[in-house]
């Protein structure tokens, strides 16, 4: 596996360096893992802070055009949406609270939890009324007879 750089650029305003790669391989497609680790140990970074957003293979190729993010720090990384962080870095890592953001992620899940209750209760309630109208019912049919 080969890799080549295509384009290297700072971002400091997002506070990362932004490079794009062509990846030439033989067979399959590597995994995610081998081509960030590939990449970490070209471009002499952390492999925490090192993040592969895509690759591309064209069918029939065994080429492929990536993209990755170096970050300068953890707290600049927090821009990165959880499913991208689960990707690289496996559940543990995307799930840790990067900012104040996940915690706020955990009150719509108690929200959820909270509108899921209040659905159980308003089912409960017309099985309640309808065991009420049987009784009336039942009244009404003895007072006939």
């Amino acid at each position: 596996m080969e890799v080549e750089i295509l384009s290297d650029r700072e971002n400091p305003l997002l506070g990362r360096r932004e490079v794009r790669f062509r990846l030439s391989f033989q067979g399959t497609t590597p995994s995610r893992q081998d081509v960030r680790g590939k990449v970490v140990a070209l471009l002499n970074s952390d492999k925490e802070l090192t993040v592969l957003d895509m690759i591309k293979t064209d069918f029939g190729s065994n080429t492929a055009i990536g993209y990755v993010k170096v970050y300068a720090n953890k707290e600049s990384m927090r821009i990165e949406p959880a499913y991208r962080l689960r990707k690289n870095f496996g559940s543990k890592e995307a799930d840790k609270p990067a900012d104040a953001g996940a915690t706020g992620q955990a009150a719509k899940e108690e929200a959820k939890k909270e509108e899921k209750k209040e659905k159980a209760k308003k089912e409960e309630a017309p099985k309640e009324e309808s065991k009420e109208k049987e009784k009336a019912n039942a009244k009404k049919k003895a007072k006939e007879e």
